[in-house]
């Protein structure tokens, strides 16, 4: 708890991330990472493999940029960092670890960024008495049109949770309501890759289990409901949870995608990789 309340207080980060539980949340996956390394190694692998796979479409290299660059825990920062000219990782906020793993290579970049575009309606529609969620606004960065590669990591699930748990305090919102906004946000997300005329690697976790000790599945939730993605070209198992971590009944397991989506070909549209 003590290396946690340092990095409250010393971590570099935009106001409505401390207020509305963004920093919180990135600090409680690093050390959530620092419990279960050895279960996470092989998820973290996986990303890290589908990354470099997805790099290699890329004809041209002169920017790569990340969404959701976190902790870099599944992110080859040196592969991206001698491939492409510069590269951009893009997050609520930047933890020590990785602003020191980043400071490596004088070509990497960070960037704070609300990549929902949902982060300043929730603090402005709680102020003013707003009875349901704001609506997903993500913005194309100003630099978009020199992105060559762009990584979706571990995030389209995830963007949801905060914003959700901060709305869960302050206002009495339905779970038909809560879906929803999920749901907005994750469509909003794809709708925002597939705006880049940029080769996107997007990971993310489709349903997550939860497993009795002896190992049986007592529960499954959809992690996007609704979303279509396109054809995936790998999929894998992430122990997300080891029991003791959520509850000592149970663990949790994330069934992984990565889809290799390429830039617009001839005005043919957007192809899967794998195609």
């Amino acid at each position: 708890m003590i290396v946690e309340a340092l990095q409250w207080a010393f971590t570099p980060a935009p106001s409505w991330a401390r207020r509305a539980g963004y920093l919180k949340e990135l600090i409680a996956i690093q050390a959530q990472y620092g419990r279960w390394r050895r279960q996470w190694a092989p998820h973290l692998h996986e990303s890290k493999d589908a990354i470099r796979a997805a790099m290699a479409h890329c004809a041209t290299r002169r920017h790569a940029m990340v969404y959701g660059s976190g902790p870099l825990l599944d992110i080859p920062l040196a592969d991206l960092a001698a491939h492409f000219e510069r590269v951009t990782l893009v997050d609520v906020a930047h933890l020590w670890p990785a602003r020191l793993a980043a400071r490596r290579f004088p070509n990497i970049r960070l960037v704070t960024r609300d990549i929902s575009g949902v982060a300043q309606g929730l603090l402005a529609g709680v102020a003013q008495g707003a009875d349901g969620p704001p609506r997903p606004k993500p913005n194309l960065p100003q630099d978009h049109a020199s992105v060559d590669f762009l990584v979706s990591a571990n995030v389209m699930s995830q963007l949801a949770v905060t914003p959700l748990r901060f709305l869960s305090r302050r206002m009495d919102l339905s779970r038909d309501a809560a879906l929803q906004f999920a749901a907005d946000i994750a469509r909003a997300h794809l709708e925002h890759l597939l705006q880049f005329d940029a080769t996107c690697c997007l990971i993310t976790d489709t349903r997550r289990e939860f497993l009795s000790r002896d190992g049986a599945v007592q529960k499954t939730e959809e992690q996007l409901p609704g979303i279509v993605l396109p054809p995936h070209d790998r999929s894998w198992d992430w122990e997300i949870a080891p029991p003791g971590e959520v509850s000592p009944e149970y663990s949790v397991r994330a069934r992984m995608l990565s889809v290799t989506i390429l830039p617009q070909n001839d005005g043919q549209g957007r192809q899967n990789g794998a195609g």
